[in-house]
């Protein structure tokens, strides 16, 4: 049985990482951590104004089901230059039985894989891509 600091690999160097300054934000509600990692990102890039950013939320029509694809449409309304990557081009259908998404999730998928149909339209960079974790 390998102990925390052998699975944790050898010890990060100072150039091994970088450590930004981004802000905290909290959460105001068990649903919107999404938002909330976004407010960061925008405060952080200096860009972020709570009005400016309630008006977004709204004229994206962002709600109480926010899902990853709406954040990238939310990076792109204000400029913020990124690439979406997703294992799963559309809604993961493993969501479904999830209890937060169960009661809206008929609705919400069609809504859902409209944006990503419609993304390169919109030029909302989405791409197919999974995670190797590379063991050593």
């Amino acid at each position: 049985m390998r102990t925390e600091a052998e699975a944790a690999g050898p010890p990060l160097e100072p150039g091994d990482f970088v450590q930004l300054p981004v802000p905290i934000i909290q959460q105001l509600y068990h649903w919107d951590c999404g938002l909330a990692c976004s407010k960061m990102v925008l405060r952080y890039l200096g860009q972020l104004d709570d009005n400016e950013f309630e008006s977004a939320l709204q004229e994206l029509r962002l709600t109480r089901s926010i899902w990853t694809i709406d954040l990238a449409y939310l990076m792109r309304h204000f400029g913020v230059r990124h690439r979406f990557c997703t294992q799963t081009l559309g809604v993961d259908k493993g969501y479904k039985n999830q209890s937060f998404y169960r009661k809206h999730f008929d609705t919400e998928e069609t809504r859902v894989n409209q944006l990503f149909a419609q993304a390169k339209a919109c030029k909302v960079l989405v791409e197919k891509w999974n995670v190797q974790h590379q063991h050593q």
